[in-house]
């Protein structure tokens, strides 16, 4: 099993994900989550080629999975209808749903990543994690 995760873990390293969370032996991990691989905000335009780009800068699908919940449970407690949690996991942006989602996720400690180039808008490093004050485990 042991070989098993790391291969599974190469084979998302290799594609651009980027694990994330503060294990020390006799703890609980902190601050789990993954996220794109992302350049340094002051790199140059050159340099952030090569790094995947996402249109918009928050992962709903990341954070559900993260909560481990299905689209319907998450419309039951946001108060969306399930189209509408679809769509939000689309890409499709309507300001008060994505508060709604958005705001549901947080109060459930998860923590949206990424920032935007402003020049493209194109958003980098997108991902989630637990909110690193938090002590999960798996």
């Amino acid at each position: 099993m042991f070989d098993l995760n790391l291969a599974l873990v190469d084979f998302y390293i290799s594609r651009g994900i980027e694990f994330l969370g503060e294990a020390k032996i006799g703890t609980e991990v902190s601050g789990a989550g993954a996220k794109w691989s992302a350049p340094d905000p002051v790199s140059l335009p050159e340099e952030r080629s090569q790094f995947r780009t996402e249109d918009v800068g928050i992962s709903f699908p990341a954070a559900r999975a993260l909560l481990n919940k299905t689209q319907k449970v998450i419309a039951d407690e946001t108060g969306l209808s399930v189209a509408t949690v679809k769509a939000m996991e689309r890409g499709d942006h309507w300001a008060e749903s994505s508060e709604a989602m958005q705001s549901y996720y947080e109060r459930n400690n998860v923590e949206f990543l990424g920032w935007s180039d402003a020049a493209t808008k194109r958003y980098y490093g997108v991902g989630v994690r637990w909110l690193p004050s938090l002590k999960v485990s798996s």
